[in-house]
């Protein structure tokens, strides 16, 4: 395989500078690359590859700026979408060139996103903020220590580790799926949903072994009906030992949570166990905290562990590699009901549906999944730890201690500045007072912190006054007082307007100018008979 020009031109460079070859000619004469190009990369000229280009608006210290920003953003869970990215590169290209009409293209976050090898374009996911603030390696690591502690106390065998949960369903609700259209169709296609969502629940248990117990269907009903029990999918003998219950709601409750305990999960897993004791691993639910419930577990050899809370999508295995397949195969199933002409999905079709969506899923590799994924078979913490990829705390940087390898480096904190700044002092106080290269590297990378911290500046003053702005929307909101105006069923915003102006409600009412009214004691109530104006000691009932 022929060599690169790179390639050659380095061998050439090499070759001069170790002596082999006198010449400058001779070396691009027997390496095959041009002479005045040899000379300019002798003289320190850096390839091609290596320089930047000229047409970017940003300095590569802008650029560095807005990696850093964009990364630490990311690392604290509020990752910047790219058009804040763009308003962000044209706030740093408006102070640099002093001109406020300077401008960026429309795709220039994309562009170099795509050249920045530490960045990379993702959808994001949502979460919500009580999960997020779960998500801290303390808490996940305590769960595994109380995990450990309560298998060896036990010795309860990794077979016999179950966790069970509920599961919700909207009955007519399908999922997006990728589908075909013709081309000259610009509009996204649509999938007509069917009215009906009303609200079912599942308990589901699994087991570590890969097996799981028969479910109960909670539906929202005052009786059970006669037709929930003639459905061919439920009358399989693989399915006959299921239940159904009812409740007002379609949720399950404190007496059903306890009759799955003692009608489905004691029997079966007693029978399927490998050891004296078993592990139920659940969340935080009110229905898993009954005394009833925590009485029948101790008498069975039932140990429970109960979940940090809003942490059951990173430590449930449930959550982690079951549920997330089954109700997508659960809405694919019910887009196919409604493609054969069924424009409403009850009680009957969900009960129809959800054996064949549970048997893709409940298979022994989804299960097992689940449990590895939680770190639970093989016991392991790192599995969950690798998953969490940012806090919502700020990070504190870490303090580096200043060495002799810190005065080739830009510094980073005010200990590397500090020492950066004495290492000039010394090289410029030397006897010899002549400028080596030492001296001028510190210049430079003194020169290069203060050109970052600018830039840096420059966005944080836009992001102070955006909080400021904020700040005072919100102390606005707060300063306004709240009264009725009326039931009317329809009111505009003049005539909602002139009744607040009657009342001597100001909406952007100055907080300073409001002056507290002074607090008032509540009359005395009596403790023995309850009546206002006396107390037990004067009670005339005593």
């Amino acid at each position: 395989m022929p060599l690169s020009q790179e390639n050659r031109m380095q061998m050439a460079i090499s070759a001069y500078k170790n002596k082999k070859i006198k010449s400058i000619l001779k070396a691009a004469e027997i390496f095959g690359v041009s002479e005045a190009t040899l000379r300019r990369r002798l003289k320190g000229r850096k390839p091609r590859t290596e320089t930047r280009a000229s047409g970017h608006k940003l300095t590569a210290l802008e650029e560095e700026v807005l990696v850093k920003s964009l990364l630490n953003a990311d690392r604290r869970g509020f990752s910047i979408q790219p058009e804040y990215l763009r308003g962000m590169a044209q706030i740093l290209l408006c102070d640099h060139t002093q001109d406020s009409t300077a401008a960026l293209g429309v795709n220039w976050a994309y562009s170099f996103t795509r050249r920045r090898r530490e960045l990379r374009t993702r959808y994001n996911q949502r979460i919500t903020y009580q999960r997020a603030k779960q998500e801290d390696p303390k808490v996940i690591r305590q769960w595994f220590e109380t995990v450990h502690k309560a298998i060896e106390e036990h010795g309860i065998h990794e077979d016999d580790i179950w966790n069970f949960d509920e599961t919700g369903f909207a009955m007519g609700l399908c999922t997006t799926s990728k589908v075909i259209t013709a081309v000259e169709r610009s509009e996204r296609p649509r999938t007509v949903i069917q009215g009906n969502q009303e609200w079912v629940t599942i308990i589901e248990c699994v087991s570590s072994k890969g097996i799981s117990t028969p479910p109960v269907v909670i539906l929202k009903g005052k009786e059970h009906q006669a037709a929930w029990y003639q459905e061919p999918a439920l009358l399989q003998d693989r399915n006959r030992d299921w239940r159904i219950a009812k409740s007002d709601n379609g949720w399950t409750t404190d007496e059903i949570g306890l009759h799955w305990l003692k009608e489905v999960f004691e029997p079966y897993s007693k029978r399927h166990s490998t050891g004296a004791k078993r592990l139920l691993i659940l969340d935080g639910h009110s229905s898993h905290l009954s005394a009833e419930f925590d009485t029948f577990c101790k008498n069975n050899a039932i140990i429970c562990l109960c979940m940090p809370p809003h942490t059951s999508h990173l430590l449930q295995p449930l959550d982690v590699g079951v549920f997330g397949p089954l109700k997508r195969a659960y809405g694919k199933l019910v887009e196919e009901l409604m493609v054969a002409g069924n424009n409403h999905i009850d009680k009957e079709d969900f009960l129809h549906l959800y054996p064949s969506a549970r048997e893709k899923v409940f298979n022994q590799q989804n299960i097992g999944s689940g449990f590895a994924g939680a770190g639970l078979k093989p016991l392991d913490q790192d599995r969950v730890l690798e998953k969490i990829t940012f806090q919502l705390r700020t990070p504190t940087p870490p303090l580096v201690e200043a060495s002799i390898s810190s005065a080739f480096q830009t510094p980073q904190n005010p200990r590397q500045l500090d020492h950066k700044i004495h290492s000039l002092q010394r090289s410029l106080n030397s006897r010899s007072r002549k400028l080596s290269s030492s001296p001028m590297s510190h210049i430079y990378h003194l020169e290069k912190t203060a050109q970052m911290q600018m830039s840096m500046n420059v966005l944080l003053h836009e992001r102070i006054k955006v909080l400021e702005a904020e700040n005072e929307r919100k102390t606005r909101k707060k300063a306004r007082r709240h009264a009725s105006l009326g039931n009317d069923l329809l009111l505009s915003v003049q005539e909602g307007e002139n009744r607040t102006q009657q009342l001597g409600l100001q909406l952007n009412e100055d907080i300073g100018d409001s002056t507290p009214r002074p607090r008032q004691r509540a009359p005395s109530r009596c403790s023995g008979c309850g009546t206002i104006g006396h107390t037990i000691r004067n009670c005339p009932h005593k």
